[in-house]
C-alpha cells in the first residue's frame, strides 16, 4: 500500500508539472508575441521586461529564435550565459533534443521557440511543505500497519499454538493407550473438525481394539480344545492308558485338521484385507459359475434332507476374480447348510441389475439383531452357533472378498428366511 502511496505522489507530482509548464507557456507565449510586434524583433532586453514579472525564484524560461539560437535565458528570475546554463542543464542542443520547445508564432509564421518549467517541484515552499507531510504520513502508517500485523499475528499465533498444544497433548494421551481422552472444543471450526475426526479415531480404535481383544480370545479358545484333546490323547498313548488303533488316530487326524482349518482360514482373512491384496479378475460366465455351486453343494444337502435351489435371472458374462467369487459364495452357501434344519431349503439367486451383479443366498430361519449386526465380524458366533461349531471366520472371509471387489455384502431377515446378498460393480478387465 506505501508503495503504491508513493507512486501516486510521484504521479501527482507529475502532472502538477506538466500542468504548470502548460499554464506558463499559455502566459508567456502572447507576452513574447506581443514584445515581438512592439520591437519588430526577439530583443532580449524587451523579453526580460516583459517576461520577469511572471517568473518566480522556481522557474526557468529560455527563449529561442528561429534556428533556435538563445536569445534570452532566465534562471530563477536572473539572466544567464549559454556557458552559465550548460553548466547546469548540460549541452543546449541535447537539451533541446530532450525538451522540444514550444513554438512562438506572430499569426502563422514561427518567429521563435520557448523553452519553460519548474526548476524543481520542491522548491516551492508549500511543495516541500506537503511532501514531508506525506512521508510522515507514510512513515507513521507503514509503522502502524507493522505494529497491528505484528499483533494480530501474535494473537492469532498465540490462539493457534495454544490450540494445537492442547490437540496434541490430547493426541498423544490418545497414543499412549488412553481411550477416554476428552478432547476441547475451541473457538474455530478448522479446530473442532479435527478434534471431532480425533473422537472418531478414538472410538473406532475402541472398537477395533475390543474385537481384536475378543479376536484372540475366540482364536485362543478355538486353538487351545483340539490341541488340549491332542495333547491328552497323545499322552495317554504314549503311557499305555490308550491304544493306537485306526479309530484313535483318526479322532487325532481329525482334531489336526480342524487345528489346519482355523490356520489357513486366518491366513486368509489377514491377506485379503492386506492393502496389497489385488484381485485377478476373468470373464465369468454366469451358468457355469451356478452350476459350479450346485454340483458343489447338492450332495451335503440331499445328505442333511434340504432343498436346494440355484436360478440364474438374466446376468450377461462379468469379470470378477472366480476363485475369490467362488469361496465367497461358497462360505455364506456352507453356513447356510450348517444353519439350516433338517427339511429346510436354501436358495442361491443370481441377478444382474443397475450395472452391477447381485447374488443371494437364502436358507430358511431367523436371526435375532444382534446376530445380524455383527455376523461379519471376526470369530463372532451368535447363540446357534456355539453348538454347532465353526470357526466364526467364513463370513468375514466372505465380507473381506466383497469388499476387494469393491461390493457390499448386507444379511437380513425376510419371509421367515436369513438373505445374505453380495452386491459388486460390473467391471472391466484389469487383470
Amino acid at each position: 500500500m506505501s508503495i503504491c502511496f508513493i507512486f501516486g505522489i510521484k504521479a501527482s507530482i507529475y502532472h502538477w508539472k506538466m500542468d504548470k509548464t502548460t499554464d506558463l507557456e499559455n502566459v508567456l507565449l502572447p507576452v513574447i508575441s506581443k514584445a515581438y510586434r512592439f520591437g519588430g524583433r526577439l530583443d532580449s532586453t524587451v523579453l526580460e521586461d516583459s517576461i520577469l514579472p511572471y517568473l518566480t525564484d522556481s522557474l526557468y524560461a529560455y527563449v529561442f529564435d528561429e534556428n533556435k539560437t538563445p536569445v534570452l535565458l532566465l534562471n530563477r528570475g536572473e539572466r544567464i550565459t549559454l556557458a552559465q546554463a550548460e553548466t547546469q542543464i548540460g549541452s543546449m542542443q541535447s537539451f533541446l533534443t530532450l525538451n522540444p520547445p514550444k513554438e512562438i508564432k506572430n499569426d502563422k509564421q514561427i518567429i521563435g521557440y520557448l523553452s519553460v518549467d519548474s526548476i524543481d517541484f520542491l522548491a516551492y515552499k508549500a511543495n516541500k511543505s506537503f511532501i514531508a507531510t506525506m512521508w510522515k504520513t507514510i512513515a507513521a502508517g507503514i509503522i502502524a500497519a507493522v505494529v497491528i500485523t505484528l499483533s494480530v499475528s501474535f494473537f492469532i499465533s498465540s490462539f493457534f499454538s495454544k490450540q494445537t498444544n492442547h490437540l496434541i497433548a490430547e493426541i498423544s494421551d490418545l497414543t499412549t493407550g488412553n481411550r477416554s481422552v476428552r478432547f476441547v472444543k475451541s473457538d474455530m471450526d478448522e479446530f473442532n473438525r479435527i478434534t471431532d475426526s480425533v473422537e472418531i479415531l478414538q472410538s473406532r480404535l475402541e472398537h477395533e481394539e475390543s474385537l481384536r481383544q475378543q479376536w484372540m480370545e475366540d482364536i485362543s479358545h478355538d486353538l487351545r480344545t483340539p490341541i488340549t484333546a491332542v495333547k491328552a490323547q497323545l499322552e495317554a498313548m504314549s503311557a499305555g492308558a490308550l491304544d493306537t488303533g485306526k479309530k484313535r488316530l483318526d479322532s487325532l487326524f481329525g482334531s489336526m485338521n480342524h487345528i489346519e482349518k482355523l490356520v489357513n482360514n486366518l491366513q486368509d482373512l489377514t491377506r485379503f484385507e492386506s492393502p496389497r491384496m489385488k484381485i485377478q479378475s476373468s470373464k465369468i460366465d454366469p451358468t457355469l459359475f451356478v452350476e459350479d455351486l450346485k454340483e458343489r453343494f447338492e450332495f451335503l444337502a440331499e445328505q442333511k434332507n434340504i432343498s436346494y435351489d440355484c436360478r440364474i435371472d438374466s446376468v450377461a458374462p462379468f469379470f470378477a476374480d472366480k476363485n475369490l467369487l467362488l469361496r465367497c459364495t461358497s462360505n455364506i452357501i456352507q453356513n447356510a447348510l450348517q444353519y439350516t434344519n433338517p427339511g429346510g431349503k436354501i436358495c442361491v439367486r443370481f441377478r444382474g441389475a443397475n450395472q452391477s451383479v447381485e447374488l443371494e443366498v437364502a436358507n430358511t430361519g431367523h436371526l435375532s439383531e444382534r446376530d445380524l449386526e455383527h455376523m461379519f465380524d471376526r470369530m463372532y458366533r451368535g447363540d446357534s452357533s456355539r453348538s454347532g461349531g465353526g470357526y466364526g471366520l467364513g463370513l468375514s472371509i466372505a465380507k473381506a472378498i466383497m469388499t476387494l471387489h469393491k461390493g457390499t455384502i448386507t444379511a437380513e431377515n425376510r419371509n421367515d428366511q436369513v438373505c445374505l446378498t453380495m452386491r459388486f460393480p460390473l467391471q472391466e478387465n484389469k487383470s
